[in-house]
């Protein structure tokens, strides 16, 4: 047996790297990435193995689509596919339940698709854009999931705000009470507006109270901001007692101002003021028709949040606790409805909303955090600036171990924040520094993510990313190393994706074209499947699997008993097998692709040399592995046979676990990598390797 010698290859949990970092040997990363990643997913305990392939779960509508989630329980979730003027309904279980395209929906434009955002809670689902002002409720019957209703989001009493208009004012008006001790021959007094005190006023006048009344608004009308609008009359006297109405009017009308009097110079008098008419602007509802509605919902602390109105794009309404729909601010209570905004003057944008410790607002251009541990009625939320970073207009943040993981608004940069206790604010980390730097970089260009959690046979949780571009990238993150694998999950056939999600049950849908055909795909972890676009049928007595019209002039593979047969060409719906009365698996095939980091000869004292090499052998240790292809030097990779030699052929497919040495691999180059891939579909787990490498 050939020896083969050399570094010890485990671990793959840097992913893809910059094409930057190419023969960066003093990055302590370098070992555990590769040049190429596409089709692979890294194992945190060891090697890699292949990213799920996806069923066939129809055609789809639209290339411009947006997806939303109705969590129902742990074993129930719909996937809403909203395209312009259409929402396909689709069950967990790959069954499309409906297709809405009754009112408001149609009025769901193209331009609108992109921009929409959802909530969706028991039995509701709820979709907004500034241009829906009304906002869209899907209403699901809890006993038959095929009906759906559609309505306007059922708001309760509107705020009431100033958006600019002309609108009703009422004067704030306020009665003076003065009484006197019999007896009493001079009376001085002084009032507060605002704050600001007059000087000392003669209560007792010669001219009578009618003077005493001129007196009092002439002192008012030396206060700052109250030179004109400000009447006081005399209203009445009787003995020891008079009484005079402080009217704000004017310019001064329709605001409410607080006013305090007091006797200055003895007490045997007093003075007192009441509030007889509280002056307000009657205003006009926040959302309407022809101010546009809300950009969005998020939920916290019990209180529906709905952020950034067309009108007032840094505010957010908030409901009153566990009563979604009311949004009545005139409320006295601490668990009332309530009008916060950002700033009270600001051009920034309220693009999302999420609970994470505290209220967390992304906008156009930063991050901030409320720093209130609770809501309450008549205290002010306190906004912190975090981060003068802005999140991308629709790739909304996620949560995943602890993070918070958002875009800048540019695509570029991935970030994680997370609450520092003892700084008391939220600390943002660029998580792409290794895998985004390049314009030709996996994490760039990011379009929007969703989080899949781990399930089943998953080494881990993912987080999933589509690009502009229509390319699909995978995330895997690893805490304990602080790394964050990128890798791609390649798509079969060509063509490109249009929209991403993630449903109750950690399912991972996909809206794809291929040559001008639109699908829709879901990942399937759990069953073998090697393929996209793949239909479950059973053979006919005469081998031919029939029921593939939506793989008609395809090239495909079919895996039957844990063998792979192919390639067909599906037409009219059929290809002939040659395997008689089996279940068979079939669909189109993307050939993975890992391509090792360069090698660099590094000397004892850290020098490095750089000149042609090769890798002209390797040792793998493969489990659970039907098909494997190696190749190194830039050379095509050449299929290795993994049937032993005392392998029973008539015995269905026994798939190969243990070490695999392979010699003689040709060529020679600068920077010499190795190539794993495949050539037929099947199987593959590299668990490590070692290279030969000669430089």
């Amino acid at each position: 047996m050939t020896r083969i010698s050399g570094p010890l290859k485990s671990s793959a949990n840097a992913g893809q790297l910059s094409k930057s970092l190419l023969g960066k040997v003093n990055l302590k990363q370098y070992y555990s990435g590769a040049s190429r990643m596409l089709g692979f997913e890294p194992i945190p305990q060891s090697g890699f193995t292949l990213l799920p392939g996806s069923r066939y779960a129809g055609a789809g509508a639209s290339t411009v689509c947006n997806q939303a989630v109705l969590r129902i329980s742990d074993a129930l979730s719909y996937t809403l596919i909203v395209t312009p003027g259409r929402v396909e309904i689709w069950r967990n279980d790959v069954v499309k339940v409906a297709t809405v395209t009754t009112g408001a929906v149609a009025s769901i434009t193209a331009a609108m698709v992109p921009d929409l955002r959802f909530y969706g809670e028991a039995n509701t689902v709820g979709i907004w854009h500034v241009d829906l002002w009304d906002g869209i409720r899907l209403l699901r019957n809890a006993w038959d999931d095929t009906a759906w209703t559609v309505s306007a989001w059922p708001y309760g009493e509107l705020p009431e705000v100033d958006l600019g208009g002309s609108y009703t004012k009422t004067d704030d008006i306020w009665t003076l009470y003065i009484r006197w001790a019999d007896g009493l021959s001079e009376l001085i007094g002084a009032f507060t507006v605002e704050g600001n005190t007059t000087d000392a006023v003669s209560l007792f006048d010669g001219g009578g109270m009618t003077v005493v009344a001129a007196n009092i608004q002439a002192e008012i009308s030396t206060l700052p901001g109250f030179s004109s609008g400000v009447t006081v009359a005399f209203v009445r006297q009787s003995g020891e007692y008079a009484e005079f109405t402080i009217t704000f009017g004017g310019v001064l009308s329709g605001a409410e101002y607080q006013l305090d009097a007091q006797i200055t110079n003895t007490s045997n008098a007093s003075a007192l003021t009441s509030h007889t008419q509280v002056g307000k602007t009657e205003g006009e509802p926040l959302i309407s028709a022809s101010r546009g509605g809300f950009a969005g919902m998020s939920l916290f602390q019990d209180r529906a949040c709905y952020f950034a109105p067309k009108a007032k794009t840094a505010a957010t309404a908030m409901s009153r606790i566990g009563e979604y729909f009311d949004l009545n601010i005139a409320g006295q209570q601490d668990n009332a409805a309530r009008l916060e905004a950002l700033r009270s003057q600001t051009s920034e944008q309220i693009l999302y909303l999420m609970d994470a410790t505290y209220l967390i607002a992304f906008t156009n251009k930063g991050v901030y955090f409320a720093s209130n541990r609770t809501i309450e009625r008549n205290k002010p939320l306190n906004w912190v600036n975090a981060i003068e970073v802005g999140i991308k207009q629709n790739c909304q943040p996620v949560k995943l171990e602890g993070k918070v993981y958002f875009v800048t608004n540019d695509g570029g940069r991935l970030y994680s924040i997370t609450y520092d206790a003892v700084s008391e604010m939220f600390a943002p980390t660029p998580e792409n520094d290794l895998n985004g730097v390049d314009p030709a970089d996996l994490v760039r260009n990011i379009k929007t993510m969703w989080v899949q959690h781990k399930t089943g046979s998953m080494p881990s949780d993912r987080l999933w990313l589509l690009r502009e571009d229509g390319r699909v990238v995978v995330c895997v993150i690893n805490k304990t190393q602080e790394i964050m694998a990128a890798c791609e999950w390649p798509i079969a056939g060509g063509g490109m994706a249009h929209g991403l999600s993630v449903d109750g049950q950690d399912q991972v849908w996909l809206t794809i074209e291929r040559d001008g055909a639109i699908v829709e795909e879901v990942l399937e972890e759990e069953s073998i499947n090697l393929f996209q676009m793949a239909i479950s049928v059973t053979t006919d007595l005469a081998g031919q699997a029939s029921g593939l019209s939506a793989l008609n002039g395809r090239t495909v593979w079919a895996l039957i008993d844990n063998d792979i047969h192919g390639p067909f060409t599906v037409a009219g719906g059929v290809v002939e097998t040659g395997v008689a009365s089996r279940p068979a698996k079939i669909g189109i095939w993307a050939a993975p692709l890992y391509v090792s980091m360069p090698y660099v000869q590094v000397l004892q004292n850290d020098d490095v040399v750089r000149r042609p090499g090769k890798v002209g052998s390797v040792r793998l240790y493969l489990e659970d592995t039907a098909s494997i292809a190696i190749g190194a030097n830039g050379r095509p990779v050449r299929d290795v046979s993994l049937t032993l030699a005392n392998e029973d052929l008539d015995q269905p497919k026994k798939n190969f676990t243990g070490h695999k040495p392979i010699a003689g691999l040709a060529g020679a180059c600068m920077d010499p990598t190795l190539t794993i891939s495949q050539v037929r579909p099947g199987r593959i787990r590299v668990r490590d390797y070692i290279p030969g490498v000669k430089l």
